[in-house]
């Protein structure tokens, strides 16, 4: 994902380009790979010169991207939403796995699913629009 493509997205979606998302936008590239707060998005739209955005503007633009699918938005036990970039074209998933550093709050998701087995059973007895969020803690290899 670049600019252009999340700017086009924006327009696809009937939204004005504005400098607010423009920066947050921006922010989200050069940290593609890492989750991010609200309040660090716009610690690092502050640290930028020539750029006014407030708070509040950072936690509309992060509602907007999460509904057209640009972000995907993840609650980590007793910490605050993070954001990083939907790099896949579908929405984000019903269902997340995240390995969270408890020293250096390093987040990395994976992949392998025990539970969704879980999940079908449910569903077949009836159950409804499951999604579920399993977050590992520990520390990583560079904390350990």
């Amino acid at each position: 994902m670049n600019l252009e493509k999340i700017l086009t997205e924006i327009k696809s979606n009937s939204l004005r380009v504005t400098k607010a998302r423009t920066a947050v936008a921006e922010i989200l590239l050069r940290n593609d790979s890492t989750y991010l707060s609200a309040e660090d998005i716009f610690q690092k739209i502050m640290k930028k010169k020539g750029i006014k955005c407030d708070q509040v503007s950072v936690y509309r633009v992060l509602t907007t991207f999460e509904e057209i699918g640009i972000v995907k938005k993840s609650d980590f036990h007793n910490q605050a939403s993070r954001y990083i970039l939907n790099k896949s074209e579908a929405k984000a998933s019903k269902h997340e796995h995240y390995f969270k550093c408890i020293k250096c709050l390093k987040i990395e998701p994976f992949s392998d699913c025990f539970i969704s087995k879980k999940e079908k059973e449910l569903e077949a007895n009836g159950y409804r629009n499951l999604h579920h969020h399993l977050e590992i803690t520990g520390l990583c290899p560079t904390c350990a």
